[in-house]
Order: structure tokens, then sequence, then C-alpha cells
């Protein structure tokens, strides 16, 4: 979501200010709870050679991430929870990452109005640069994270803790949309989408978590066929000491059309090295897209003695199968949290 001139001027003056005043960001506690000013630094130097564009590009991006966010405790282990991330980007544009506000039960239950993301079943570990061949023209990488949020129209989430067990059903709000080309008379949905997303989490052990979840439209109209879909996934984690890997599966079928999108994908992180794998593919009527893509990178912690800081060395490449269609990529990511 972006932000008008006189909200950059505002945000960019008062929550820069106030946060690089401090070394390590800003916490207030007080009888009312914790208020506290936090964030981040993120700039990549890229290089991505794309052969079915013959294009090779070096360039240069990055954002400043502010985290503003207040929490009050009631008895009972009740609280209230807001968070705001504006995120400044060097193109010169300010945009909004989370707007939330919650409340509940600490370990119990909650509830979640505004913009955020959802719970994450298709995590693709340290992914310091991870990009598609063919993504958007031959086809889409389906993850399980259409419905997952940071929308512009709204959404709302209740998650509730059974011991091992943790559930969570959220829901994205979109736009009205119209099938066909926008410059001809076509056919209107009279509905915007409404999309469900409930996940279950099972904690076998401490170290590994298993969690199934699905995405569907309540409101699905053959005018809006973009979004006439459901879709399903599972994933599972495994986290102790310096190892963790996460091993993903995603699946989307349309009603609307005989188009069906599968991933699968599996990645480690072993003391600071990433290493994934990635197989996508999508299928309607005779064409038969798949592409393969790998990615790897490799943290650099605590440049200069200092903990917050960190440099990324991160690169991919992605083939679309029986075709010319590849991409390489390589960046390095300064990271300073302060």
């Amino acid at each position: 979501m972006k932000i008008n001139t006189l909200g950059k001027l505002s945000i960019a003056s008062v929550l820069i200010s106030a946060a690089l005043s401090a070394q390590a960001g800003i916490s207030v506690d007080n009888e009312k709870g914790q208020f506290s000013i936090r964030g981040d630094v993120e700039f990549d130097t890229n290089y991505r050679d794309k052969n079915a564009e013959d294009v090779q590009e070096f360039n240069q991006d990055g954002r400043v991430l502010l985290n503003v966010a207040a929490e009050r405790m009631l008895s009972g282990e009740r609280f209230i929870g807001v968070q705001v991330q504006p995120l400044l980007k060097t193109t010169g544009d300010v945009e909004l990452d989370d707007a939330w506000v919650a409340f509940g039960q600490k370990q119990d239950w909650s509830l979640k109005v505004g913009r955020y993301e959802a719970y994450d079943m298709f995590p693709v570990g340290q992914d310091t640069m991870l990009e598609f061949a063919g993504d958007g023209d031959k086809l889409n990488v389906y993850r399980l994270k259409d419905a997952r949020g940071r929308g512009d129209n709204g959404q709302i989430a209740y998650s509730k803790s059974f011991d091992s067990v943790y559930f969570e059903v959220s829901s994205l709000f979109k736009e009205r949309n119209s099938a066909g080309d926008s410059n001809s008379d076509i056919k209107k949905s009279d509905k915007n989408a409404i999309f469900v997303r409930p996940v279950v989490e099972f904690s076998v052990t401490d170290a590994l978590k298993i969690a199934g979840g699905m995405e569907a439209n309540l409101t699905a109209d053959e005018a809006d066929s973009g979004n006439d879909f459901m879709g399903y996934g599972a994933t599972v984690k495994y986290s102790a000491n310096d190892l963790s890997i996460n091993v993903n599966y995603a699946y989307r079928d349309f009603d609307s059309s005989d188009k069906e999108n599968s991933s699968f994908g599996a990645n480690l992180l072993f003391k600071g090295f990433g290493l994934g794998y990635i197989y996508a593919d999508e299928d309607e009527g005779s064409s038969d897209v798949k592409v393969n893509t790998a990615y790897a990178s490799y943290k650099i912690a605590n440049v200069m003695d200092v903990e917050d800081l960190s440099v990324y060395l991160g690169s991919y490449y992605s083939k679309v199968e029986d075709t010319n269609d590849k991409d390489f990529g390589a960046r390095v990511r300064i990271k300073y949290f302060f």
C-alpha cells in the first residue's frame, strides 16, 4: 500500500528522527504497557542475466523498515497490541508492510484486524535472492500465499492454541475485478473476492512441526476467473541448534478453467549457509510449463564485531524446461538492525 506525499514527509521526519536517536531502538514501559520503535536497513547490489530477454543488468535497491509497536497487558494474560511498519524505499516511495490491531489472551487466542501476513505455508528459508524464470509470463509459481495477506482492502484473522496444536483462520478482501480486456465491453463481477485461509499446525516435538492449510474464494464468480480457485498445501519444519529444514507442497485448481498449479520446495539453513530448490508446474489444456529453481545464500554475521550488522551473499538459477528461458542472479545484501 502506497502513502501520499504528506504522509511520506510526516512518517519520514517523525519516525526516522525518533528511531535514529537511539542506538538500538526505543522502548518505553509504563503502567499502560510497552511502546517501542525499532527498524532495519537493507541495501542490495544486484546482477541479473535473463536469457529469454537477452538482458544483463546491474542495479542497486534498498529500503528502511520502521517498526512501531505498542502492547498493553491486562489481568489474566489478556492483551491489546498494535503494530505499524512504514517502508521507505530508495526509489523515493513510501509504502506500508504491517498495520494492525490485535487483542486476546496470551498462549490461548487472538483476533487480528488490519494489514499483516498470515501463517507461512511455503517457507523458503534464507532467500537472499530468489526469482523464477517465466514467472508471470509463462506461468505463476503458486506457494499458497495469494490470500496470505498485506492486501490493500483489509483482513481479519482468528487464532487459537491447544497444547501442541495451533489453529488460524484468516480472511482477505480483494477488489472487484473483471474478466477480459479492460478496453472492451465486458461482464463485470458483481462481487469482490473474499478469501478464507484456514491453517492447522501440529508440534510433533519441540523441533518438528507439521502444518496443512487451504485458501478459497467464498464469492467465486466466473467474471472474476483469476480469483476463482481453491488452493491446498502442507509444510514440514524442523529446527534444532544450527540446523533448519523446510519441505513444502502447494496445489491450486481453478473452477472457471482447466488450469492447475503445483509446487514443491525444500530448503535448509546451517550455520549461516542456506540452500534451496523449488519445482513448479502450470498445466492448462495442452500447455504444461515446468520450471526448476535453485538458490543459495551465505550470511556473514557480526561485521566489524557489530552484532546487528550482517552481509548476505546470495544467488539463484532458474530454467523453464524444454526452452531457452533461464535466469541467473547474484546479490550482495547489507543489513543492519537499529
